[in-house]
């Protein structure tokens, strides 16, 4: 492939899949909040402070549509993956979205945003534009670590439970194993950890876009750190390019292709009219820190902590190379959901993370050959190929 096409591809790529789409859905264009409150359920703001200072709004639906507050109920923690947010649990509508289908069926539910996107951009300290360089000085390393941890305290200590339960889609999950691994005292506080689409060792990553950035990635620090980009830049252009080329009939089969290129094809699952609500929404604002870490693990194996370079790795770790999260030490109950097409998490790498933990309650891969990543989230059958399997679990807790 010649460096112009190979430079197509990438605009493409991150336009297309990051647009609006093709749709006349009266979602489209409205946030977590507004979303939920249109469908007629209550939503509460939250702000969670972290132990570094960072205050991330969290979004809460107490309790269903047909319910009311009288009655405690178990409390559900929801953690979004890599460049989105907490829309991302509701923005499928009340039928196919899990923060509404567990809502309705008895459960306190708790939408997470981590630090640096749309709903988490302030600080005690910090000034997220005056102090960009130092707001945005983390990866989903930090967003486990120190996010997660919060969020974990507030949500039982207003729910009144000494435990609740977990669901991570992608970095959602990259962020629990960070946390459960190094501050093995959460362990006990979660009844049931579901990891869907388990983003950490990605040894089988071929041929994709990531593959190609991650043999680049420490020249790609140093060029963005050289221009000041601390955070992933121009998404509002992204937005407005991928509107007007998706928007066009002419374009449905290729926004298609470009959407199986990043996910994996799965065509029959992708509905496209519900679609560009997800996208509303999407991209997130990201750290560069947390693509780095990613690619870190693709161009160097293994599942290990931020890679500062060998003069800095002594300085905070003591040794050479960062430290390896070692799975073995989650102890809390985990369900792992993967897809067999998956092409940001191979389910051979997957199964990886399947044999390294330390208490796998359920091995599950979706019985579906042609689901992808964001099929998790966006699928027309995804309630019934993985939600009835992770509610059936998460009742045995």
């Amino acid at each position: 492939m010649t460096v112009q096409k190979k430079l197509t591809t990438i605009f493409l790529l991150t336009s297309i899949f990051y647009g609006h789409g093709l749709s006349t859905d009266s979602d489209v264009g409205l946030n977590t909040v507004e979303i939920i409150e249109k469908h007629g359920y209550v939503c509460e703001n939250h702000d969670i402070t972290t132990e570094d200072g960072y205050i991330l709004t969290f979004q809460r639906i107490p309790y269903g549509k047909n319910n009311d507050n009288s009655t405690k109920r178990p409390a559900v923690f929801l953690m979004h993956g890599l460049t989105s947010s907490s829309a991302e649990s509701v923005n499928m509508g009340p039928n196919n979205s899990l923060g509404f289908i567990l809502a309705d069926i008895g459960y306190d539910v708790w939408l997470g945003n981590a630090r640096g996107n749309a709903w988490s951009r302030k600080h005690t300290t910090l000034d997220v534009e005056a102090d960009a360089e130092k707001f945005f000085d983390f990866s989903w390393h930090e967003i486990g670590y120190y996010d997660l941890a919060a969020a974990i305290d507030y949500i039982l200590d207003l729910n009144g439970d000494d435990s609740l339960y977990y669901i991570g889609f992608s970095q959602g999950t990259t962020s629990f194993m960070a946390l459960a691994s190094t501050r093995p005292e959460y362990n006990s506080k979660i009844k049931v950890a579901s990891l869907m689409g388990p983003a950490s060792y990605m040894d089988h990553q071929s041929g994709t876009l990531l593959v190609v950035l991650s043999k680049y990635i420490n020249e790609l620090e140093k060029m963005f750190k050289k221009y000041k980009i601390y955070e992933i830049p121009y998404l509002k252009q992204l937005r407005k390019f991928a509107l007007d080329f998706c928007s066009n009939p002419d374009n449905v089969d290729t926004c298609e292709d470009v959407i199986g290129l990043i996910d994996g094809e799965d065509k029959t699952q992708l509905d496209f009219e519900k679609f560009p609500v997800f996208l509303t929404n999407a991209p997130s604002n990201s750290a560069v820190k947390q693509f780095a870490h990613y690619g870190q693990l693709i161009k160097n194996g293994g599942f290990s902590q931020y890679d500062f370079g060998k003069d800095k790795n002594n300085e905070i770790y003591g040794t050479d190379t960062p430290p390896a999260y070692d799975l073995s030490k989650i102890s809390a109950p985990v369900a792992v959901y993967y897809g067999k097409n998956d092409q940001l998490v191979p389910y051979l790498d997957a199964q990886t993370v399947v044999k390294k933990l330390g208490n796998v309650v359920n091995d599950y891969l979706v019985p579906n050959d042609l689901f992808n990543h964001v099929d998790f989230l966006t699928a027309k059958d995804v309630v019934k190929l993985v939600y009835v399997e992770l509610i059936k679990v998460m009742q045995n807790y």
